[in-house]
């Protein structure tokens, strides 16, 4: 299977280590014209009004969902619904060629106002300031949606040590640096949303997939107990834990889905976005979305460690 492969900007990424942290030089930006009708793309970052945005220092006028990994997959179909409902939107992601095309066509479509922020979340040391950088761009988040992450499959003895730090470093601390750097925000203004993705794989050990199986338990955990700390001050905290969907995920997994027989049928990412959004609104802190199998239903309550392992197994056994 071809390995999916991206040589991405400087400003953006190291590759030389995946501890390495570099700083970004680039920032949001609106979703400008197509560029069939501008003359050139703006250097610096800019306001509707073409003034720069970090001399503005008006109120904020609108409430924002930001998505991470919303170039592609759930984030982008987070994305489209929340247009169709006329959100206000900050895409966050590090493929910038997308994030702009996506902007333009939200923009176009829906009439609503689309930033995006090309940053590697993995790596990044930028993030600190990014609440503040918003708060001066007059742009103020409300809901705040945690999507962004990956997967490697294979022995654990066959995946990259930098792949390995990554996983970690995406799934779970780029999901708790967000949260932590927004919650302040929202509980102040005693409204808002947070929406963690996991995965059913984090109910689970599942051998082959140890390490990504693990982030998702973490994020699982962090999320049911960041809600319970919460509950009552008008914050929603809501877990997503997503059947397989038909999604780039094993592509880049390096996972051939024809020879497994649970991969056969997989879930559309916009119906998990529907649920999600149905339970959001019903109070609820965790969903298992999709079409889980019968087994990943039952099996974190029902089964013993030593079962839940032989489960594991068995789904990438082949």
């Amino acid at each position: 299977m071809l390995k999916n492969i991206r040589h991405e900007p400087k400003y953006m990424t190291d590759n030389t280590s995946p501890l390495i942290q570099p700083t970004t030089d680039r920032a949001l930006e609106p979703a400008e014209p197509k560029p069939e009708l501008q003359a050139a793309a703006p250097s610096i970052l800019l306001e509707q009004n073409n003034k720069p945005a970090e001399s503005q220092n008006s109120a904020p006028k609108k409430d924002y969902a930001l998505i991470t990994g919303a170039s592609s997959g759930l984030g982008l179909a987070f994305a489209r619904i929340l247009a169709s409902k006329k959100k206000p939107l900050i895409l966050v992601g590090k493929d910038e060629h997308k994030l702009k095309q996506i902007s333009y066509e939200l923009k176009d479509k829906e009439g609503i106002d689309v930033r995006f922020l090309p940053i590697d979340l993995a790596r990044s040391k930028d993030l600190p300031n990014l609440p503040d950088k918003l708060q001066r761009m007059g742009l103020k988040v409300d809901v705040l949606i945690n999507n962004a992450g990956f997967g490697k499959f294979g022995p654990e003895t066959h995946i990259r040590y930098e792949d390995a730090l990554n996983m970690i470093n995406l799934n779970c601390r780029a999901t708790l640096a967000m949260t932590k750097l927004f919650l302040p925000g929202l509980l102040k203004q005693k409204k808002g949303a947070i929406i963690n993705i996991a995965d059913t794989a984090g109910f689970i050990p599942v051998p082959k997939l140890a390490a990504y199986a693990a982030t998702k338990a973490f994020v699982i955990n962090y999320t049911e107990a960041l809600a319970q700390e919460v509950a009552g001050r008008g914050v929603k905290v809501l877990c997503v834990c997503p059947s397989p969907m038909s999604t780039s995920f094993f592509t880049k997994a390096d996972i051939n889905t024809s020879t497994h027989q649970h991969l056969q049928q997989l879930t559309d990412p916009e119906s998990v976005v529907e649920q999600a959004l149905t339970a959001l609104k019903t109070g609820k802190t965790l969903i298992v979305a999709g079409q889980p199998s019968f087994w990943m239903k039952i099996a974190p309550t029902l089964m013993t460690r030593s079962w839940l392992r032989k489960i594991g197994f068995g789904l990438f056994k082949n």
